[in-house]
């Protein structure tokens, strides 16, 4: 495995942010995938930690001790200075409304269990950290299979949980079909459970698990494979479907959607895409390849964006609402491409203060508090 920070993985990261970004400024249906290469990197990120950690001939507390309290300090100070602050401002405006209903599901990161919830409503202020919570979930219960089972077993589960993912996607799928008042709230939900998304984790944890890096003779060759395998079911998918969204915009992949099944096998399709992307940046036999997309992704600014991408994640979608809505006239296509830019400019400064005068602090606590770890 390649030891040391990897660049070019900062830079992927901003590569999904931006996804997600376009996603919800509406001008890029295909960009709710952004999430999926969220997940799949911290699937490979953080098995890359904890699979160097395990071998380490040290207690198993310490070893616990030392991941929990770098990803509290990374992860909280953040998420739960937003909820404060989001807190403070229903005290003293009484907004917004809705704030004591979903502050519970929020604190204990199990949001994205209340898709159905009744009278459930899209707000910008937190709808989208569904995703943060599977993330947290993710980080809470891995270090126990990592470090208290044996590399074989590891491995053949991974596996498993790979091939049994979409089944459980599946089942997901017709359990919320019968509970949900339409399919689209159905889709949401099995697009919100954590269960729907292990093989994403899986998928990228295999990089380190496995030694792909390694072992794979020809990551691009199995990159092609994975982009051509996506590109032909989405095509084949687009087809079939009457839909408003056109081809170039969403690739055949309606966010949340079940027709065709497509909740079963997309997920699927698109976290091997992205781990084999992962492997292409991260191989020692692709090293000289894709040189221009190295390039880009570890360019000053892809690397600047993706190092605050969480405080973007978490502040885009009020911007959004409450800043590029409320004072640009947002009717219309062109003024929504025209206005992208500077929407993410103004994100990604806010993100920046934040990330200078509020988080760096507990990034550098964590590194006093336990001894570094590979990246995280």
């Amino acid at each position: 495995m390649s030891k040391g920070y990897i660049r070019s993985l900062d830079g992927l990261r901003a590569i999904a942010i931006l996804l997600v970004m376009s996603f919800h400024y509406e001008l890029n249906f295909f960009g709710w995938a952004g999430v999926q290469l969220f997940f799949v990197l911290s699937g490979f990120l953080i098995t890359r930690i904890l699979w160097k950690e395990k071998f380490k001939l040290e207690p198993l507390w310490p070893r616990f001790k030392k991941f929990w309290v770098r990803r509290t300090l990374r992860i909280f100070p953040l998420y739960y200075g937003y909820l404060a602050f989001l807190g403070i401002t229903f005290l003293l405006l009484h907004f917004p409304s809705y704030y004591p209903r979903f502050i519970p599901w929020l604190a204990t990161y199990t949001i994205n269990y209340t898709r159905l919830m009744p009278g459930w409503l899209v707000n910008p202020l937190f709808t989208h950290l569904w995703s943060l919570s599977i993330e947290e979930q993710f980080y809470l219960i891995f270090p126990f299979f990592i470090f208290l089972c044996s590399p074989r077993v590891i491995r053949v589960v991974m596996w498993l949980v790979i091939a049994a993912t979409p089944l459980v996607r599946y089942w997901l799928g017709v359990y919320y079909g019968a509970h949900a008042p339409d399919a689209h709230v159905a889709g949401d939900a099995v697009y919100w459970n954590t269960l729907s998304h292990l093989d994403a984790f899986c998928m990228g944890g295999l990089i380190p698990v496995m030694s792909l890096d390694h072992k794979v003779r020809r990551p691009v060759r199995l990159l092609g494979i994975a982009a051509l395998l996506v590109v032909m079911a989405g095509a084949f998918n687009f087809l079939l479907m009457d839909t408003t969204h056109r081809y170039i915009t969403d690739l055949g992949y309606g966010h949340a959607e079940m027709r065709h099944d497509q909740h079963v096998w997309s997920y699927s399709l698109l976290n091997f895409l992205f781990a084999s992307m992962i492997l292409v940046l991260v191989s020692e036999r692709a090293r000289h390849r894709m040189v221009a997309m190295k390039r880009l992704l570890e360019t000053k600014w892809m690397v600047q964006i993706g190092k605050v991408s969480y405080g973007m994640y978490i502040y885009h979608w009020a911007f959004m609402t409450y800043v590029m809505d409320r004072f640009l006239p947002m009717d219309g296509p062109f003024i929504r491409i025209v206005s992208f830019l500077p929407y993410v400019v103004i994100v990604f400064l806010f993100s920046k203060i934040s990330y200078n005068l509020y988080e760096s602090y507990f990034i550098r606590l964590k590194d006093k508090k336990t001894t570094p770890v590979i990246y995280g």
